[in-house]
């Protein structure tokens, strides 16, 4: 049964992320996303993987928005009930700030001018959902 206090949050983050970054956004085609090279990430696995439509990528690494991950909305892979014990994660702006962090196991990478990168440490693969 799902943890409605965590879908409770995670709902609050969708809604302060797409009213944030609603005007940026463009729609998804369906198609698969090319992920940038990754190899200039210090923290950031090499590997990504594409399913049938979306991009999946490390549960640890450090991507740039936009460009070595995409936009759009991620979830941990297997769609735990909850954020898994040891699994962290943080949107940060161009100053290393924190944007967004730990608030679940999905992620909504919009285009809002403040988030930057995207790091993750000890979680399941993300993998993109819309």
């Amino acid at each position: 049964m799902p943890n409605t206090r965590a879908i409770a949050a995670s709902h609050l983050v969708v809604v302060a992320a797409l009213v944030l970054g609603l005007a940026g956004c463009t729609p998804t085609s369906g198609s698969t996303e090319e992920v940038g090279d990754m190899s200039d990430t210090s923290s950031g696995s090499e590997e990504t993987t594409e399913n049938a439509d979306f991009v999946t990528v490390s549960g640890t690494g450090s991507y740039l928005i936009g460009t070595e991950i995409p936009l759009g909305g991620f979830q941990l892979k297997g769609e735990p009930d909850e954020q898994p014990a040891g699994c962290t994660w943080q949107i940060l702006d161009a100053d290393g700030g924190v944007t967004f962090e730990n608030t679940g196991q999905y992620v909504f990478l919009t285009d809002i001018r403040e988030a930057v990168t995207f790091v993750t440490t000890g979680c399941p693969d993300w993998e993109q959902f819309e």
